[in-house]
């Protein structure tokens, strides 16, 4: 790919087939730079070899592109410096607002505002990593490399893009698709109570946003004994809002947490922690 110094001619980048051109970064510092490079070159892929309609869904190669940046940001500058919520955090600032736009709108039909950046590029970001998430690490790269392979140099609408990580996950993931693409309802997981009964430590958990994901748990034990538990997206889907968690230990709960390493984007964390 050839870069291109496009001083007084744009601010950040854009990019064409094997050939960006870069604005002026002087004074920016060598990590903007890092990342728009590397946003430029991830466009190599999308929407250069998996073509798309940007115009009408520009999620598909910005969405696909910012994800990609991120990871090569973690993977240059570490994980202590950059993680996911780098992502996330341009989509929660909006997050289940009226200022939020649907990501499957089309891209030149939303509403003047922050609703088209954030639709097309943090929020569509943030959906990958819940989608690796529900999936796993393994399942969502077979069924990302599947994507890619099965629709290079073709234009896949955003239901071929679906129909692949179902095919290759073997899942209905109907509920996933229907929740991020089509709404702008937010996620909003919470821990209601936290309390014995008949011997046994209760962990009440409530779904207070509309978006149903799994429950990624950690509960520490005043010995330093750490329990982690995962409780699926099933449960919502079968229309419940509150589920108790039963456990039997030797010691005290001390703590517990919901989603201790941010692998979700959950509009409000305040009440996703409980201490003794």
């Amino acid at each position: 790919m050839t870069s291109v110094e496009g001083a007084e001619i744009i601010g950040g980048g854009m990019e064409f087939p094997m050939m960006t051109i870069i604005g002026d970064y002087n004074g920016a510092g060598a990590v903007r730079l890092y990342g728009v490079t590397a946003h430029e070159i991830a466009h190599m892929w999308i929407p250069m070899i998996l073509s798309t309609n940007e115009r009408r869904y520009s999620w598909i190669d910005e969405g696909f592109t910012t994800f990609h940046t991120n990871e090569a940001n973690i993977d240059y500058y570490g994980s202590e410096r950059f993680d996911r919520i780098d992502s996330f955090s341009g989509y929660l600032q909006i997050a289940g607002t009226d200022s939020e736009g649907e990501i499957i709108r089309w891209s030149d039909y939303h509403y003047p505002g922050p609703a088209y950046g954030v639709a097309s590029y943090s929020k569509p970001a943030s959906v990958l990593y819940s989608l690796q998430t529900v999936l796993g690490e393994e399942t969502f790269r077979q069924a990302y490399d599947e994507l890619m392979e099965r629709w290079a140099y073709k234009h896949p609408y955003p239901w071929d893009i679906f129909n692949t990580f179902e095919d290759v996950s073997g899942r209905d993931l109907s509920w996933f698709w229907r929740s991020w693409y089509y709404e702008t309802w937010a996620l909003d997981q919470s821990i209601a109570g936290v309390y014995e009964q008949d011997g046994k430590t209760v962990i009440e958990i409530e779904d207070l946003g509309n978006v149903p994901m799994p429950v990624l748990l950690e509960i520490v034990l005043d010995d330093n004994t750490v329990i982690e538990r995962r409780i699926e997206a099933d449960i919502w889907l079968s229309g419940k809002r509150t589920h108790k968690l039963l456990i039997s230990t030797g010691s005290a709960v001390e703590s517990v947490i919901i989603d201790p390493e941010f692998l979700l984007p959950d509009v409000d964390r305040r009440n996703n922690d409980w201490q003794q």
